[in-house]
Protein backbone atom coordinates (compact mmCIF):
# COMPACT_ATOMS: atom_id res chain seq x y z
CA UNK A 1 0.00 0.00 0.00
CA UNK A 2 1.16 3.51 -0.74
CA UNK A 3 2.71 5.69 1.94
CA UNK A 4 -0.52 7.06 3.33
CA UNK A 5 1.08 8.54 6.43
CA UNK A 6 1.94 11.69 4.44
CA UNK A 7 -0.64 11.40 1.66
CA UNK A 8 -3.68 13.50 2.47
CA UNK A 9 -5.70 12.72 -0.69
CA UNK A 10 -8.92 10.87 0.15
CA UNK A 11 -9.00 7.11 -0.43
CA UNK A 12 -12.81 7.12 -0.47
CA UNK A 13 -13.03 4.32 2.09
CA UNK A 14 -16.39 5.27 3.54
CA UNK A 15 -18.28 6.77 0.63
CA UNK A 16 -17.89 7.42 -3.09
CA UNK A 17 -17.90 11.17 -2.49
CA UNK A 18 -14.58 12.84 -1.63
CA UNK A 19 -16.58 15.33 0.45
CA UNK A 20 -17.90 12.72 2.89
CA UNK A 21 -16.72 13.71 6.41
CA UNK A 22 -15.15 10.30 7.12
CA UNK A 23 -13.08 10.55 3.94
CA UNK A 24 -11.37 13.77 5.01
CA UNK A 25 -8.71 12.61 7.55
CA UNK A 26 -5.47 11.00 6.33
CA UNK A 27 -5.41 7.21 6.28
CA UNK A 28 -3.35 7.04 9.47
CA UNK A 29 -6.20 8.77 11.32
CA UNK A 30 -8.84 6.67 9.57
CA UNK A 31 -7.07 3.52 10.77
CA UNK A 32 -7.24 4.70 14.38
CA UNK A 33 -10.93 5.50 14.01
CA UNK A 34 -11.61 2.10 12.44
CA UNK A 35 -9.65 0.27 15.14
CA UNK A 36 -11.63 1.92 17.94
CA UNK A 37 -14.96 1.35 16.20
CA UNK A 38 -14.16 -2.28 15.46
CA UNK A 39 -12.99 -2.92 19.03
CA UNK A 40 -16.17 -1.41 20.48
CA UNK A 41 -18.37 -3.32 18.06
CA UNK A 42 -16.72 -6.64 18.97
CA UNK A 43 -17.44 -6.04 22.65
CA UNK A 44 -21.12 -6.50 21.84
CA UNK A 45 -22.27 -10.12 22.37
CA UNK A 46 -22.17 -12.10 19.13
CA UNK A 47 -25.25 -13.94 20.40
CA UNK A 48 -27.62 -11.03 20.86
CA UNK A 49 -31.14 -11.23 22.24
CA UNK A 50 -33.04 -8.51 20.41
CA UNK A 51 -31.61 -5.48 18.64
CA UNK A 52 -30.65 -1.98 19.71
CA UNK A 53 -31.16 -0.44 16.29
CA UNK A 54 -30.34 3.09 17.44
CA UNK A 55 -27.04 1.88 18.85
CA UNK A 56 -26.24 0.09 15.60
CA UNK A 57 -26.56 3.22 13.48
CA UNK A 58 -23.15 4.53 14.47
CA UNK A 59 -21.40 1.24 13.68
CA UNK A 60 -23.30 0.86 10.43
CA UNK A 61 -22.26 4.38 9.45
CA UNK A 62 -18.60 3.34 9.70
CA UNK A 63 -18.32 -0.43 9.20
CA UNK A 64 -21.44 -0.75 7.05
CA UNK A 65 -20.24 2.05 4.81
CA UNK A 66 -17.04 0.14 4.09
CA UNK A 67 -19.10 -2.73 2.68
CA UNK A 68 -21.47 -0.48 0.74
CA UNK A 69 -18.61 1.54 -0.74
CA UNK A 70 -16.82 -1.64 -1.76
CA UNK A 71 -19.98 -2.97 -3.45
CA UNK A 72 -20.64 0.33 -5.19
CA UNK A 73 -17.08 0.55 -6.50
CA UNK A 74 -17.22 -3.05 -7.70
CA UNK A 75 -20.51 -2.47 -9.55
CA UNK A 76 -19.14 0.65 -11.24
CA UNK A 77 -15.68 -0.77 -11.95
CA UNK A 78 -13.98 1.79 -9.71
CA UNK A 79 -12.22 -0.56 -7.25
CA UNK A 80 -8.93 -0.49 -9.12
CA UNK A 81 -9.18 3.13 -10.20
CA UNK A 82 -9.55 4.56 -6.67
CA UNK A 83 -5.98 4.67 -5.43
CA UNK A 84 -5.35 2.33 -2.49
CA UNK A 85 -8.92 1.06 -2.06
CA UNK A 86 -8.52 -2.41 -3.56
CA UNK A 87 -5.41 -3.05 -1.48
CA UNK A 88 -7.14 -1.89 1.69
CA UNK A 89 -10.21 -4.05 0.97
CA UNK A 90 -7.97 -7.10 0.64
CA UNK A 91 -7.19 -6.75 4.36
CA UNK A 92 -10.79 -7.39 5.43
CA UNK A 93 -12.94 -8.91 2.69
CA UNK A 94 -14.66 -12.23 3.40
CA UNK A 95 -16.62 -14.18 0.80
CA UNK A 96 -18.73 -17.25 1.47
CA UNK A 97 -21.13 -18.80 3.97
CA UNK A 98 -22.11 -17.05 7.21
CA UNK A 99 -23.94 -18.11 10.35
CA UNK A 100 -25.72 -15.99 12.95
CA UNK A 101 -27.01 -17.16 16.32
CA UNK A 102 -29.78 -15.33 18.16
CA UNK A 103 -30.64 -16.10 21.76
CA UNK A 104 -33.66 -15.40 23.91
CA UNK A 105 -34.02 -12.07 25.70
CA UNK A 106 -35.59 -11.31 29.06
CA UNK A 107 -38.98 -9.60 28.82
CA UNK A 108 -41.53 -8.55 31.43
CA UNK A 109 -45.23 -9.03 30.81
CA UNK A 110 -47.53 -6.19 31.77
CA UNK A 111 -48.60 -6.49 35.37
CA UNK A 112 -45.80 -8.89 36.31
CA UNK A 113 -42.43 -8.31 37.92
CA UNK A 114 -40.76 -11.61 37.04
CA UNK A 115 -38.95 -11.46 33.68
CA UNK A 116 -39.07 -14.44 31.35
CA UNK A 117 -36.97 -15.54 28.40
CA UNK A 118 -38.50 -15.05 24.99
CA UNK A 119 -37.03 -15.56 21.52
CA UNK A 120 -37.10 -12.19 19.73
CA UNK A 121 -38.53 -11.73 16.27
CA UNK A 122 -35.88 -11.55 13.57
CA UNK A 123 -35.54 -7.96 12.38
CA UNK A 124 -34.11 -7.46 8.92
CA UNK A 125 -32.94 -3.92 9.68
CA UNK A 126 -30.28 -3.91 6.94
CA UNK A 127 -27.54 -2.66 9.25
CA UNK A 128 -24.41 -4.57 10.21
CA UNK A 129 -24.57 -7.44 12.68
CA UNK A 130 -22.21 -10.07 14.05
CA UNK A 131 -22.00 -13.30 12.06
CA UNK A 132 -19.50 -16.17 12.13
CA UNK A 133 -17.62 -18.11 9.48
CA UNK A 134 -18.10 -21.21 11.66
CA UNK A 135 -21.30 -23.15 12.26
CA UNK A 136 -19.83 -24.69 15.41
CA UNK A 137 -21.31 -22.64 18.26
CA UNK A 138 -20.79 -25.40 20.83
CA UNK A 139 -17.47 -24.02 22.08
CA UNK A 140 -15.52 -20.78 22.20
CA UNK A 141 -18.53 -18.44 22.38
CA UNK A 142 -19.34 -16.46 25.52
CA UNK A 143 -22.90 -16.77 26.78
CA UNK A 144 -23.80 -19.54 24.33
CA UNK A 145 -24.99 -22.78 25.93
CA UNK A 146 -24.77 -25.98 23.84
CA UNK A 147 -27.99 -27.44 25.25
CA UNK A 148 -30.18 -24.31 25.04
CA UNK A 149 -32.46 -23.57 22.06
CA UNK A 150 -31.59 -20.67 19.73
CA UNK A 151 -32.43 -19.29 16.32
CA UNK A 152 -29.77 -19.86 13.63
CA UNK A 153 -29.56 -17.92 10.37
CA UNK A 154 -27.52 -19.19 7.42
CA UNK A 155 -26.48 -16.74 4.71
CA UNK A 156 -23.99 -16.21 1.90
CA UNK A 157 -22.23 -13.00 0.91
CA UNK A 158 -22.96 -13.60 -2.81
CA UNK A 159 -21.30 -10.76 -4.77
CA UNK A 160 -20.92 -8.60 -1.66
CA UNK A 161 -18.31 -9.09 1.07
CA UNK A 162 -18.29 -9.26 4.83
CA UNK A 163 -15.68 -7.75 7.12
CA UNK A 164 -13.48 -10.48 8.55
CA UNK A 165 -13.04 -9.06 12.05
CA UNK A 166 -9.88 -11.06 12.86
CA UNK A 167 -8.26 -10.13 9.56
CA UNK A 168 -9.07 -6.43 9.83
CA UNK A 169 -8.17 -6.16 13.52
CA UNK A 170 -4.78 -7.73 12.81
CA UNK A 171 -4.17 -5.19 10.05
CA UNK A 172 -5.26 -2.31 12.30
CA UNK A 173 -3.19 -3.49 15.27
CA UNK A 174 -6.14 -4.22 17.58
CA UNK A 175 -6.25 -8.03 17.33
CA UNK A 176 -7.95 -9.70 20.31
CA UNK A 177 -6.90 -13.36 20.84
CA UNK A 178 -9.75 -13.88 23.32
CA UNK A 179 -12.45 -13.38 20.70
CA UNK A 180 -10.54 -14.77 17.71
CA UNK A 181 -12.18 -18.20 18.10
CA UNK A 182 -15.58 -16.68 17.25
CA UNK A 183 -14.42 -16.21 13.63
CA UNK A 184 -16.57 -13.09 13.51
CA UNK A 185 -17.69 -11.56 10.25
CA UNK A 186 -19.51 -8.22 10.19
CA UNK A 187 -22.29 -8.26 7.63
CA UNK A 188 -25.75 -6.70 7.16
CA UNK A 189 -28.99 -8.26 8.36
CA UNK A 190 -30.72 -8.50 4.97
CA UNK A 191 -33.10 -11.22 3.77
CA UNK A 192 -31.47 -11.06 0.35
CA UNK A 193 -28.43 -13.00 1.56
CA UNK A 194 -30.23 -15.56 3.75
CA UNK A 195 -30.35 -19.18 2.65
CA UNK A 196 -32.04 -20.82 5.65
CA UNK A 197 -33.40 -20.10 9.12
CA UNK A 198 -33.58 -22.72 11.88
CA UNK A 199 -35.62 -21.99 14.99
CA UNK A 200 -35.69 -23.60 18.42
CA UNK A 201 -32.70 -25.90 18.01
CA UNK A 202 -29.55 -26.22 20.11
CA UNK A 203 -25.98 -25.48 18.98
CA UNK A 204 -25.28 -29.22 19.21
CA UNK A 205 -28.19 -30.01 16.90
CA UNK A 206 -27.26 -27.20 14.50
CA UNK A 207 -23.64 -28.36 14.26
CA UNK A 208 -24.78 -31.91 13.52
CA UNK A 209 -27.17 -30.71 10.81
CA UNK A 210 -24.44 -28.68 9.12
CA UNK A 211 -21.99 -31.56 9.26
CA UNK A 212 -24.59 -33.80 7.66
CA UNK A 213 -25.08 -31.33 4.83
CA UNK A 214 -28.42 -29.81 5.78
CA UNK A 215 -29.88 -27.36 3.32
Amino acid sequence: MRDVMTDLSPMLLFDGSPMHPLNQPPFSVQKVMLARTLTQFRERPLCGGGYDEEGLRFYDGVLGNLIRTRDSFLDSGMCESVDGFADFASHWEYHGDLYRIIGAAYVCDEGTEEPRLEMPEIKWHGMVASWSKSYNFTEGFNHVYPGRAYTFICANTLTSAGIDANKLSEFLGCFNPYTACENEVIFPMKRHYVTKVYKDITPVEFKKMMEEGAN
